[in-house]
């Protein structure tokens, strides 16, 4: 099979031919419908993330359709079911995997990151747990949901006490991830949104969002989606005392935190990914959201990173093996998808 591996840090994507993994215990095998190109994915090869080495297959963003599955395996999804790959993949006996939390298990191994990901025509996925049925959704355009939608529900969740009528939030960068965010974020009542991004398209496509022009004072609640010095510095100066600061973009950046800066009694969190309970809830929302897909063949991969690092990416680029890709000719010119209306691909077959 087709597979694209990063042989080192700081080098060029390769095309390979691997052999197709075959599903032992209780594996589950996915043939790959598509997969998301993340800003995470950029870290990896720059080599900026951390408990990543490469040489790997990356791709964390995975839909698909089941495959084959281990001898052992039970109670997962039928063969040729439609399905969303969770990326957290947990040990499943700690006490973060026991408590349904396996994105934060410290001995997990995720697709794309320490185990062979979803840029490649096959992922082999280690437990049939880790799959969410689709249902009636397409699994190429519902590929980001595995990421771009389930962080920002997971991060927007859980900001939910200070997110009080009359709250005012500020959206630090308004890529893939932050078009998610926006639209959880209107079903809290009473709310003021506003997008900041360096990007002029995009802060005028939050604003399509519902997003206003300016706060009106401090923000209560401020997500950075890029998380680099700059952005981290803007978010400490704009927050109000007793808000809170929420990163979810993996910059790279720090934010000193003193008794006096940011400002007093600010609370500072992380989000990293959804549960898997967070990401059936997504798939269960998932028709009553908006999100751009942009198809590319798997083979353009590298081109793919090199337009996402240049910011010419409005919303997610997905990477569809090739014998899926003529599954996206209604997507036309503008390369947006309005995935809440796509059909699933009955067994996958085109």
């Amino acid at each position: 099979m087709l597979a694209v591996r990063l042989p080192a840090a700081g080098r060029r994507l390769e095309l390979a031919d691997v052999p197709i993994p075959e599903p032992t215990g209780g594996e589950v095998l996915v043939r790959v419908a598509g997969c998301g190109v993340c800003r995470t994915d950029l870290h990896i090869v720059h080599g900026s993330q951390a408990r990543v080495t490469p040489p790997l297959t990356l791709g964390h963003e995975i839909a698909g359709w089941v495959s084959a599955v281990g001898p052992s395996t039970a109670g997962g999804p039928p063969l040729g079911e439609p399905v969303l790959v969770f990326g957290g993949w947990g040990c499943g006996s700690c006490v973060q995997c026991v408590a349904g939390e396996e994105q934060r298990c410290p001995d997990g191994a995720s697709p794309g990151f320490q185990r062979d990901g979803g840029w490649a025509e096959y992922v082999l996925v280690p437990s049939a747990r880790h799959l969410v049925s689709l249902g009636s959704l397409d699994p190429i355009s519902s590929a980001p949901l595995a990421d771009a939608g389930v962080t920002p529900f997971r991060a927007v969740r859980r900001a939910a006490p200070w997110l009080q009528p009359g709250a005012r939030v500020l959206v630090i960068g308004f890529g893939a991830l932050g078009q998610f965010a926006i639209q959880y974020l209107s079903r809290f009542p009473g709310l003021s949104v506003a997008v900041r991004d360096l990007d002029a398209r995009k802060v005028e496509l939050g604003r399509s969002f519902g997003a206003v022009t300016e706060l009106n004072g401090a923000a209560d609640v401020v997500f950075d989606f890029v998380g680099v010095e700059e952005t981290l510095a803007e978010a400490a100066r704009l927050v109000a005392p007793g808000g809170l600061i929420s990163i979810v973009g993996e910059g790279g950046g720090v934010l000193p935190v003193s008794f006096e800066q940011p400002a007093v009694e600010v609370a500072v969190t992380t989000t990293a990914w959804g549960s898997l309970t967070d990401l059936r809830e997504v798939v269960d929302l998932a028709p009553s959201l908006r999100w751009r897909v942009e198809p590319m063949p798997l083979r353009d991969a590298q081109a793919a990173l090199e337009r996402l690092e240049s910011g010419d990416v409005m919303g997610r680029i997905v990477l569809v093996p090739r014998r899926h890709e003529g599954a996206n000719d209604a997507v036309g010119s503008t390369g947006a998808v309005d995935s809440a209306r796509r059909r699933k691909c009955r067994s996958g077959e085109h």
